[in-house]
């Protein structure tokens, strides 16, 4: 007995196999499950928490002479716009390929950002971090001005995190995805933290 593989319930297994196995591959392209390791992103997210990392937000695309049409462009060849001030994102570590970081970014490319007297400054308007870091940085950095195609990051523990206070701003070839949800354990699912910066006055920095 023969089986005809353009009619019938074989086919219909096989059409379901494959369209299962394109959806995971289109999913794995997508969105990256990823464990916190440490302290570094307290209170925000904490040690083995697990997350899931968008990573189309941060693709790159070059239109060539229909780059106006990319809604990021202002921000490099960004598919989606690109990281904003107060994304939570993962990245590739400057020293270690083989490992991810979780932090805040903070300055984009062409700010100048410093961090003194307990405050984070970028370009020059004090940010009103209270509701949402540890605790204020106990350390100071010079001003340093972020340059093109990289991010200044900082974990939302100032004081126990290695982050660009420390390595320096950070270049987009390293940007892994912007974390979108907690979703393990159960008892702690929601929101990962991303959020506007406002300043010391109440407004929100541009």
């Amino acid at each position: 007995m023969s089986h005809n593989l353009r009619s019938g319930p074989l086919r219909d297994v096989l059409e379901t196999v494959i369209l299962a196995l394109v959806v995971f591959l289109l999913a794995r392209e997508a969105v990256q499950n990823f464990q916190v390791e440490g302290s570094s992103m307290e209170r925000s997210l904490s040690d083995n928490q697990f997350v899931l990392v968008n990573k189309i937000a941060y693709r790159e695309v070059n239109l060539g002479p229909f780059d106006f049409l990319i809604p990021g462009k202002s921000n490099g060849d960004f598919l989606l716009g690109g990281p904003s001030r107060g994304d939570v994102i993962v990245f590739r570590s400057p020293f270690d390929n083989t490992r991810d970081f979780v932090k805040r970014v903070i300055g984009l490319p062409s700010d100048v950002v410093r961090i003194e007297d307990g405050l984070v400054f970028i370009n020059d308007i004090p940010l009103a971090e209270d509701e949402y870091i540890t605790a204020r940085p106990t350390y100071r950095a010079p001003p340093i001005t972020v340059p093109p195609e990289h991010y200044f990051v900082l974990g939302d523990n100032r004081n126990a995190s290695q982050d660009s206070h420390i390595f320096g701003p950070i270049h987009r070839g390293l940007l892994v995805g912007k974390v979108i949800f907690r979703w393990f354990p159960i008892g702690e699912i929601g929101g990962a933290g991303s959020r506007d910066l406002v300043s010391t006055d109440g407004v929100v920095v541009p």
